[in-house]
């Protein structure tokens, strides 16, 4: 019943592969768990509210993360959520199962003043196909929004610099159009002239390509990242602070929040509006440092 259900949600939902496994995983730590380490035996159809409660609460034990802890949760909820719209089962014991809550911190982002410097002209002064690559990796997750995913699933197809945007497929494979601008579509054209240059009979389709030739991986942009803003203040340099930096600069640069959540991929406002917080705490600094009148009683 766990094939077809990663199946069903890899082919009718259209997750990503990341989070089937992730799920599969999930699953099989539950059957495993309520069968004593017999997972063959495991029967959706004889599992209790209560069985799923002691289960979360031994991964609670495990000092997992909120964040983990939620997916595995969400993960038996949707399984037993399909096993009961399929017919599987008659009862869906997993219907009141709460969802532990995540913390809400303001995410990171860099400041506009420091990646500019890090995207100067004299940065793309080079001939070097892996320092003008990484620059531009930077640049294309700055100037887009882009999730790490997204930028490294990118075809040479996908980028048009003659209308000036890229298409995106984002979660679910869920598509969109972004806007490049003239710089950044006259720094892919000259990557793309040295990445011919230095690699004349690729057959590879990817738009972002290693040293030898190949498709990147997450190691490789993650260690690219890292490198390129380590010259920052922030304290963390991923490419996920990338992306909270594009969205933090369009909102505080009078950008509308519906924009920015189309930008970004999001499927809910809700996600976005986390950003107009930060805009806010990031005005709420500057006045009181600024304002003569802030800190007094």
């Amino acid at each position: 019943m766990i094939d077809r259900f990663l199946t069903y949600l890899r082919c009718e939902l259209n997750y990503s592969e990341h989070t089937v496994r992730a799920y599969g995983s999930d699953l099989n730590m539950l059957a495993d768990f309520l069968t004593g380490g017999k997972p063959e035996e495991f029967d959706p159809a004889s599992v209790t509210l209560g069985d799923l409660r002691a289960w979360i609460a031994h991964q609670g034990e495990k000092k997992l993360s909120a964040r983990t802890l939620r997916r595995r949760t969400l993960a038996a909820r949707t399984f037993f959520h399909y096993l009961r719209l399929t017919g599987l089962i008659e009862r869906n014991p997993a219907a009141d199962l709460s969802l532990p809550r995540l913390p809400q911190p303001l995410p990171v982002f860099i400041r506009d003043a420091e990646l500019e410097r890090i995207l100067s002209p004299e940065a793309f002064d080079t001939e070097d196909f892996r320092e003008f690559r990484d620059k531009l990796i930077i640049e294309l997750l700055y100037g887009t929004g882009m999730r790490r995913a997204e930028l490294l699933s990118l075809l040479d197809r996908d980028l048009d610099t003659v209308t000036g945007e890229v298409k995106i497929t984002g979660k679910r494979n869920k598509q969109r159009i972004v806007p490049l601008g003239p710089r950044l579509c006259a720094h892919i054209d000259r990557y793309r002239c040295l990445r011919l240059r230095k690699f004349p009979d690729t057959g590879c389709e990817a738009f972002l390509l290693s040293e030898k030739g190949e498709e990147m991986n997450n190691s490789t942009l993650s260690s690219v990242v890292k490198i390129q803003l380590a010259s920052t203040s922030s304290a963390r340099k991923t490419p996920h602070v990338l992306r909270h930096s594009f969205a933090t600069a369009m909102l505080q640069g009078d950008a509308r929040l519906d924009s920015v959540k189309e930008l970004l991929g999001h499927s809910s406002l809700a996600t976005t509006q986390i950003y107009t917080h930060l805009s806010f705490s990031e005005l709420q600094h500057n006045y009181q440092h600024a304002h003569p009148r802030a800190s007094k009683k």
